[in-house]
């Protein structure tokens, strides 16, 4: 994880979220899962964008975005960029900061908007989706309750018998639609 102090106050609860989220004041990204051993599973990336910050007077105050990072091991990567307007209307484009200082590279402006952009590595998690217990899937079909989902294979139906002098006739009707394939059929 590692951690960054803005070099300028942001108002992280305002802005666009999408695939991040504010934990204990800090910007990460989304949980979207708990997996089976109970870890958080992550979005594999997402934006922060802030709202339109006022620089006004504070020119010098916005010279850097990030003044310090702490890093202790992580595996989310992140981009920081920046743009600004004089009139709040027409804006720059979007421009990286440059990381070994944290300088700003996008023009002198009144307005700035930041935008931060995460991302992770991923990596496994076990994700149970069913157990398959207690039948709750069964139907003609399809069989559940031992702890898989399977494909029945072998069905119960009730054939008329006609007698005659060479043996019986066993007669049933099966739905062709409903099987693509027949392997063998037993009476007993």
């Amino acid at each position: 994880m590692s951690t960054k102090e803005i070099g300028l106050p942001l108002p992280l609860l305002g802005g666009t979220h999408d695939g991040t989220e504010i934990k204990d004041g800090k910007l990460q990204l989304k949980e979207v899962a708990t997996d089976s051993t109970g870890r958080s599973v992550y979005a594999s990336k997402g934006t922060w964008e802030s709202s339109v910050i006022s620089i006004g007077d504070k020119v010098t105050a916005f010279q850097r975005v990030v003044k310090t990072m702490i890093g202790t091991g992580s595996n989310v990567d992140y981009k920081i960029y920046t743009k600004s307007s004089t009139n709040n209307i027409d804006w720059s484009g979007y421009v990286e900061i440059a990381y070994i200082d944290g300088k700003i590279n996008s023009p002198v402006g009144l307005y700035a908007r930041i935008k931060i952009e995460l991302s992770s590595t991923p990596s496994p998690a076990l994700l149970t989706v069913d157990e398959f217990t207690n039948g709750k899937y069964n139907s003609d079909y399809v069989s559940s309750s031992d702890g898989t989902l399977r494909l029945k294979r072998n069905f119960q139906l009730s054939p008329t018998v006609e007698s005659n002098a060479d043996g019986y006739l066993y007669r049933t009707k099966i739905d062709r639609s409903k099987f693509k394939k027949i392997n063998t059929l037993i009476f007993q």
